[in-house]
Parts: C-alpha cells; sequence; structure tokens
C-alpha cells in the first residue's frame, strides 16, 4: 500500500475534481512546483492509486431519460464472470457491483424511454442463462462526491 502525503492527498483531490487540469496550474494552486507534482501525480500512477482519467458524459443530454437501479439474483449454477461480461456488452448498462445478501448483482442502466427500459428487462437481462429474478428500482436523483482522503 502507497502511503499518501499532505500533498499527494491534495493532487489526488484536485485531480478528482478536473482530471484535465494540468501539471502547472496543480502547482500554481497548491503553491509548488510543476515538477514535484509531475513526479508525484507518476508515482501515483505507477503504484496504481491513480487509474486512468475519463469524460464523464451526461446520458440525460443523449436522451436517455430513465435511470434504473436493477437488483438480479443469479443462479450459481452457472459462470457468474460470462453473465457480467454479457451485461457489460449491453449498450445501456453503466455499472454491474456484485453484492453479498438476497441479490447477487445491481446494475445501473440508462434507457431514453419506459419501452426502452421494458425492452432491456425482459428482452435482455431477463434472458441470460444466469437470470433468476430482478427488482427494479427507478432513481429519482443520483449524488455522487469523491472518496475522500
Amino acid at each position: 500500500m502507497l502511503q499518501l502525503d499532505d500533498l499527494d492527498k491534495k493532487i489526488l483531490e484536485l485531480l478528482q475534481k478536473n482530471g484535465r487540469a494540468s501539471h502547472v496550474e496543480i502547482a500554481r494552486q497548491l503553491k509548488v512546483g510543476h515538477t514535484r507534482v509531475r513526479d508525484r501525480i507518476l508515482r501515483m500512477e505507477e503504484a496504481g492509486v491513480i487509474t486512468g482519467y475519463r469524460a464523464v458524459i451526461n446520458p440525460q443530454v443523449l436522451g436517455y431519460g430513465i435511470h434504473c437501479a436493477i437488483l438480479v439474483e443469479v443462479d450459481q449454477q452457472h459462470d457468474f464472470d460470462t453473465f457480467v461480461e454479457d451485461l457489460m456488452a449491453m449498450d445501456e448498462v453503466v455499472e454491474v457491483v456484485n453484492l453479498t445478501g438476497e441479490y447477487d448483482v445491481i446494475i445501473r442502466i440508462w434507457t431514453h424511454d419506459l419501452a426502452h427500459l421494458r425492452d432491456v428487462l425482459y428482452n435482455k437481462i431477463s434472458t441470460l442463462p444466469a437470470h433468476v429474478r430482478t427488482l427494479s428500482n427507478m432513481v429519482l436523483d443520483h449524488r455522487q462526491k469523491h472518496l475522500g482522503i
């Protein structure tokens, strides 16, 4: 496990807010040299603390109006990894989380409308061989925060 000092934590906080921030911009905000910031970021990338950078897309602007969280019970006689791969191959699926408890998986999906949601539930997810049952929940609001370090 990589030990993070205060400067590392401040760099990570800024990168979580803006992954496109330059080393120079971060250095300016933290009042340190840009090569020091560059070296710290490189060290955290090499250690696997920082695993990548990506654009965050707003599905609603693209016409996806329904956000749904679906709990799924999986038949343990089927290969779980294949089930997850099949889910991740669906365009509408944005997240799959393996759980303990009554349900085995929670899936987050985005669909255009209720007809599209019905199609995903009945013609995609429920047709997978490992599927046993689902419990669908419409997401009314979604708030997310960065990991506090």
